[in-house]
């Protein structure tokens, strides 16, 4: 933070903004299991992350929230012996299977139509993408995204694919997947089966590799590398155990094959060029083909996550359950910051289109109203201040 005054005031109405929901909502906060043996941590507003923190309680979490205000709040997805010793000495038990979806890993078209960059050492915003600030000369420039309907349309068709091959794929229950959107640009993926619960990083890594379609050898869907009697440098011998499920069947629905398709196959290899080539097709066919998720979240069983029930600072929104996934609506069910009323004079830094809370808003002027909530969204975005 600047210190300036329009940087005080807004930090001073968000966090207003933010006690106010807690003591709101606090019954949508939701408790982890097992919560004696969470580590948690929060981010102050303006300063670094303090972790390695205990609750006992709701009545615990809660006096923290109203006291501190703090503008992100974390719970570990990992189960401890000791949650506040540290990380080498916590004696770690186990932790929840969790899948990041961000709309910065489906590099969308429209997502350039809906960034902004901001300059971290002056704070000018532009619209077009830029090396270098056109005011002081930065090059260093952080980008913010105002997601649009495309952008959530895709967030949850990625969302339904994964939990297609979780449930399809790696047998767990439809019952055991909660999803949640995350507060801001994505959404998470909970697996709560316990048989998950010991892997450790490596094993994640193969659940990931899995879901990503890395690594698939061109021997599971039936062509491997040899010599036959026509001198190609490959044959096709399908698997015993046929086309139909996992990315077997994925990459044969792809290619419109089934086990009595071997002249097809052998047509298509050759057309790639051969072995060598249609091994490289396969990695870019599974490449397109895999569920899109940020594989370290995954991996980390060491993580600290958006505490659901919380205010994402990014944002202003609330990470909350989606306990109706298709009719959810991102930008109107977790826009739970004041109303109408109560509107707050604001410097915009660029011309910005939005939808929120049933609300669409073309902002042309630099010095214009808007209610708390959008008001919030764009100060937490990076793009507005409060003013006088």
């Amino acid at each position: 933070m600047s210190g300036n005054k329009s940087t005080e005031k807004s930090t001073a109405l968000v966090k207003s903004a933010f006690r106010e929901y807690y003591f709101k909502y606090a019954m949508l906060l939701e408790i982890p299991e097992h919560i004696d043996q969470r580590e948690f941590g929060y981010m102050p507003f303006g300063s670094g992350m303090i972790r390695h923190l205990s609750f006992r309680n709701r009545g615990d979490i809660l006096a923290t929230l109203i006291q501190v205000v703090p503008a992100d709040v974390y719970c570990s997805n990992a189960y401890y012996r000791f949650p506040t010793y540290p990380m080498q000495e916590k004696q770690w038990l186990g932790a929840d299977l969790i899948f990041d979806i961000d709309a910065k890993d489906l590099h969308l078209p429209c997502e350039l139509g809906h960034s902004y960059f901001i300059c971290a050492r002056c704070s000018e915003v532009s619209s077009a993408k830029s090396e270098i600030c056109e005011s002081c000369k930065s090059t260093t420039l952080n980008q913010t995204s105002i997601p649009c309907d495309k952008c959530i349309f895709a967030l949850k068709k990625e969302v339904k694919r994964l939990i297609t091959v979780l449930t399809t794929d790696l047998g767990i229950e439809e019952k055991s997947v909660s999803v949640y959107f995350s507060g801001n640009n994505g959404f998470h993926v909970v697996v709560s089966d316990k048989s998950f619960n010991p892997l450790d990083s490596i094993a994640r890594s193969d659940v990931v590799s899995y879901l990503a379609g890395t690594n698939i050898m061109t021997e599971s869907i039936g062509v491997r590398k040899s010599r036959d009697h026509s001198g190609n440098d490959f044959l096709i011998k399908f698997p015993k155990s046929g086309l139909s499920y996992g990315w077997r069947k994925v990459i044969a629905d792809k290619l419109a094959i089934d086990q009595s398709s071997v002249v097809k196959l052998s047509h298509i290899v050759l057309r790639d060029g051969g072995y060598e080539g249609f091994k490289s097709e396969l990695s870019k066919m599974a490449k397109t083909l895999g569920v899109r998720i940020d594989p370290q979240v995954s991996m980390d069983v060491h993580r600290i996550f958006r505490m659901p029930g919380t205010i994402n600072s990014k944002s202003g929104l609330v990470k909350m359950k989606c306990n109706d996934f298709e009719s959810f609506d991102p930008l109107y069910d977790s826009c739970l910051l004041g109303g109408r009323e109560g509107e707050v004079k604001m410097k915009v830094s660029s011309q910005i289109n939005f939808k929120l809370k049933g609300e669409s808003f073309r902002l042309k002027e630099k010095i214009l109203k808007l209610p708390l909530f959008a008001a919030v969204y764009l100060i937490c975005k990076g793009l507005a201040e409060a003013t006088d």
